[in-house]
């Protein structure tokens, strides 16, 4: 079971718009539930569940996975992300999750240059790797 929890990309993108990027990265790797933080009255109509802080989030995901933290000062390479149940966290271009993490929890995805990744893009690179792409 994969679950995500994001933080609404507010500085590029109205959550109407983010939300069909997350949509069809749901489909195409079978996320079974996305949690956004914080909650936005206009992304109320999309099957998400939001929570206001990341605490909140974090504290409804125990026991569902192991916690893969996507910072780009993550400890650990990409392509040592579990293979069982995950809760896939991601920052957005404001704000990191790092505070949240042990240290074994953060992964990175390493690119020839250095630049900040989008949540929906970290994330879609971090599964096509799980899955062996």
């Amino acid at each position: 079971m994969i679950t995500i929890i994001a933080r609404w990309e507010e500085a590029q993108f109205p959550p109407t718009v983010e939300w069909q990027l997350w949509r069809q990265l749901r489909g195409a790797f079978k996320i079974s539930r996305l949690i956004f933080i914080p909650v936005k009255d206009e992304a109320k109509q999309f099957f998400v569940d939001q929570f206001d802080t990341m605490e909140e989030a974090l504290a409804n995901t125990v026991d569902v996975g192991e916690r893969v933290f996507l910072e780009p000062t993550g400890y650990n390479p990409i392509v040592h992300i579990p293979q069982g149940d995950i809760v896939l966290i991601t920052g957005c271009t404001t704000a990191s999750n790092m505070s949240f993490a042990n240290v074994n929890e953060t992964y990175k995805i390493a690119s020839p240059q250095r630049t900040a990744l989008y949540p929906s893009e970290a994330a879609a690179i971090a599964l096509a790797i799980r899955y062996g792409q």
